[in-house]
């Protein structure tokens, strides 16, 4: 850490905090959002979702609504044009044909002149079912005689997971087994049951995390126009506009070029906004040759988006008497929803990725269910596996009378350390989060607080190993001497400042001659997904090129006028000059005038940066939190809560900080309160935000943010992931807390009430 600090001091702006550039607009309304955006001749779309969870659909009857004044079409999947129709992927049935596989599958579109006439006509659309047994229990689903959820599954694609993690060597797989499995992966390392026989202790014990939404506060926008060329234009709050374009041309059969993506602001994603109705609202516009938008209620979008799946965890660890782990056994299953898509590959790698253990076993298994397809947030995955995983630490160090965080410091991976999948570790820094939080205040007095009673402190740490994908940008002279990057990645966390700190640094410029630029996927360089935590590590590095090649044209074009070579020149506050002769310099105006004006006597100065990285950056967090439980009622009050996490360089460290406490915010949210609730039908109990509880300012303790600096092998200035790590261990940490306070344990996540008092005996079955 100490030699990343000196590094930092001979920047100017990376490494500094940094405002972020949109924070005015945004916090001022002048922001645009998808919801803003209003074409000519614009059509209204309300979808109509089916009322029950598995039916088989006899008719459908749109007479009443297409009586109502303003009602212009009333859509069907009969109704739909020409396109690719794939009944193992969601995103290619647009709409439900002949059976509905989920509470709110859509199953026909009401088009209108105003969203309100749209909605009162969808409920005039009267659509005949028969009812089938709907499947909703993924143990349930295992079973030699449940119902069958859906049909099988022909192809398993990446999808959306696929952007937020990338591995070598692993692969998920479909294969003859009990009903109702989508895929299946496994692990073996070692001798498990050797292993187990070598423990001084062993636990085991079946851990749940329930299905939960991603709650951004803005539910999905798509605005599609088709005009009179052929073209399909599409405005989404996507986080991945080129990969919107692929799905959405390959989808509805057009080329690439005639698809063009527009990704507006997004007002929160969380890995809930990737894809999910784009090809839909544009196949409606392509149907009535009009402009055709879809703004989701929140309703709508908590019962038919991609929420994160529900996920049991069958868990057996055995530890030596030294703290040596010896033996892990998983069965990790993931409840898919009615189609494919659970993070199955990165849960399965991460139980057994977080410490060093010879023997391990691990079985993953997807599970078809009669619920809504699940999609990925932030870490997909992660946090279901890293609840099991370091609550069951906990239970070892306690039964060993061992400390926890030397437990977790003894196992902690480190560099060459094998995944479950045999692929090794770059450069990582979990013991240096682990050692952070160690030296905190909150870790320090943790015998004092123990000392109150009902109070516990509880420690855990989480990961991610982040994704990859190839990424372009350009860096431009202006000829008024300021300099536009563009690129093609969404920017969510505040990314482009990042980016305009990245040129600023390149070219020794002042940041507010820096303007970085969000194109479409007509006009920007190519960029994956803003997903995976990857959009400053791949980007990132393709702005630094991208600037470092403009900053090669302008040092030969001073060169040739300054007649100094390149190596005697330097960059200063947009001003190029012979070092030590400041008679002698050129300004980026002039430079950007003599290329840009007529008869200019040089080319365009547009740096291009492009890579294809293949070398992960994971990042780990540690997070320790104390908690007061009240055993009369349950209810748990977190105090304060510190979290380490290793991202590499902070090239903002204001923004770092941010996604620091954002993420341990959703952990806690994750730990005590959120969870999407169904009934014994399938129907979606809480589908709003007063009975789907998000944690408020109140539930919120002081969260002490450590950044912990172990520079990656590959990231520019050393950068690694940032994002996803810090939701991981939240409620792991928690319930680790809660049982230091109680001395109960709960399984079953969020720890609400009800389940601490049923652990402290005080509610029976």
């Amino acid at each position: 850490m100490a030699e990343v600090g000196d590094v930092r001091k001979a920047f100017r702006h990376v490494g500094k905090p940094v405002p972020r550039v949109d924070a005015p607009a945004k916090v001022t309304g002048r922001t645009i959002y998808g919801d803003d955006l209003k074409l000519p001749r614009m059509l209204h779309v309300k979808l109509v979702h089916a009322p029950v969870a598995h039916a088989r659909i006899k008719g459908i009857d749109a007479s009443k609504a297409l009586a109502v004044p303003g009602v212009e079409a009333v859509i069907t999947a009969q109704d739909l044009p020409p396109h690719r129709y794939d009944p193992d992927n969601r995103t290619r049935v647009l709409l439900a044909r002949d059976e509905v596989l989920f509470y709110g599958q859509p199953v026909a579109a009401v088009l209108a002149r105003d969203p309100y006439t749209s909605a009162y006509a969808r409920d005039l659309v009267e659509v005949q079912y028969e009812e089938l047994p709907p499947v909703l229990d993924p143990l349930e689903a295992l079973r030699p005689d449940a119902p069958l959820a859906r049909g099988s599954v022909q192809a398993l694609e990446e999808g959306e997971v696929g952007g937020h993690i990338t591995v070598e060597g692993a692969e998920a797989r479909k294969e003859e087994g009990p009903r109702n499995v989508a895929s299946t992966i496994t692990f073996k390392r070692g001798d498990v049951e050797q292993g187990f026989k070598e423990a001084a202790a062993v636990v085991e014990g079946t851990w749940r995390t329930p299905m939960a939404h991603q709650s951004y506060i803005e539910p999905h926008v798509i605005v599609a126009d088709y005009d009179s060329t052929g073209r399909l234009s599409i405005w989404s709050s996507t986080q991945a506009p080129f990969h919107v374009r692929n799905e959405v041309a390959k989808t509805l059969g057009l080329p690439e070029t005639r698809v063009r993506v527009i990704s507006t602001e997004v007002g929160g994603g969380f890995g809930g906004k990737i894809y999910l109705y784009e090809a839909l609202v544009g196949a409606l516009a392509m149907t009535l040759q009009r402009p055709v938008k879809l703004t989701m209620s929140r309703k709508e979008d908590m019962l038919a988006a991609t929420p994160a799946p529900n996920c049991i965890v069958q868990l057996k660890m055995g530890m030596k008497a030294d703290g040596t782990l010896s033996a892990l056994k998983a069965r990790v299953i993931f409840d898919t929803g009615a189609f494919p898509g659970a993070p199955l590959l990165p849960g399965c790698l991460l139980i057994g990725g977080f410490y060093k253990c010879p023997n391990l076993e691990i079985e993953g298994l997807e599970v078809f269910t009669n619920k809504v397809s699940v999609g990925a947030l932030r870490a997909p995955g992660a946090h279901n596996v890293a609840f099991a995983l370091e609550s069951a630490l906990d239970m070892l160090a306690r039964r060993l009378e061992l400390d926890p965080m030397e437990v977790r410091l003894k196992n902690a991976v480190e560099k060459g350390d094998p995944l479950p999948s045999g692929q090794p570790y770059p450069a990582i820094g979990l013991k240096e989060c682990l050692e952070a939080v160690a030296k905190s205040q909150l870790w320090q007095r943790r015998h004092e607080i123990r000392a109150h009673p009902n109070r516990g402190v509880g420690l855990a740490v989480g990961g991610w190993l982040g994704g990859l994908q190839p990424a372009s940008a350009t860096v431009t002279l202006n000829a008024d001497g300021t300099v536009n990057a563009l690129v093609g990645a969404a920017d969510i966390t505040g990314t482009n400042t990042a980016f305009a700190q990245i040129v600023a640094e390149v070219l020794n410029l002042p940041l507010e001659m820096v303007r970085v630029t969000t194109g479409d996927t007509d006009s920007a360089p190519y960029a994956g997904m803003s997903a995976g935590s990857k959009v400053t590590f791949t980007v990132g590095r393709a702005v630094k090129l991208a600037a470092e090649d403009a900053k090669e044209q302008i040092l030969r074009i001073a060169s040739q006028r300054l007649e100094a070579p390149p190596e005697e020149l330097e960059l200063v506050d947009g001003v190029v000059r012979v070092r030590g002769r400041e008679d002698k310099q050129l300004t980026f105006r002039e430079l950007g005038r003599w290329s840009t004006a007529f008869g200019g006597r040089y080319p365009p100065i547009v740096g291009r940066g492009a890579v294809a990285p293949r070398l992960q950056a994971p990042s780990f967090s540690a997070q320790a939190v104390e908690v007061e439980v009240d055993p009369n009622t349950g209810q748990v009050q977190v105090l304060s809560w510190v979290v380490a996490q290793d991202v590499g360089f902070a090239i903002n460290p204001m923004a770092v900080e941010g996604q620091m406490q954002g993420g341990s915010t959703q952990g806690l949210g994750l730990a005590l309160f959120e969870e999407m609730a169904y009934d014994e039908q399938g129907r979606l109990l809480n589908p709003n935000l007063l009975d789907y509880r998000l944690p408020t300012t109140a539930d919120v303790p002081p969260i002490e943010t450590i950044i912990v600096e172990v520079p990656s092998e590959d990231g520019p200035y050393g950068a690694r992931i940032v994002g996803e790590p810090s939701i991981v261990p939240g409620p792991a940490a928690v319930a680790n807390a809660v049982a230091d306070a109680i001395g109960a344990r709960v399984f079953q996540a969020p720890l609400t009430p009800e389940k601490i008092l049923h652990a402290l005996g005080k509610i029976k079955d």
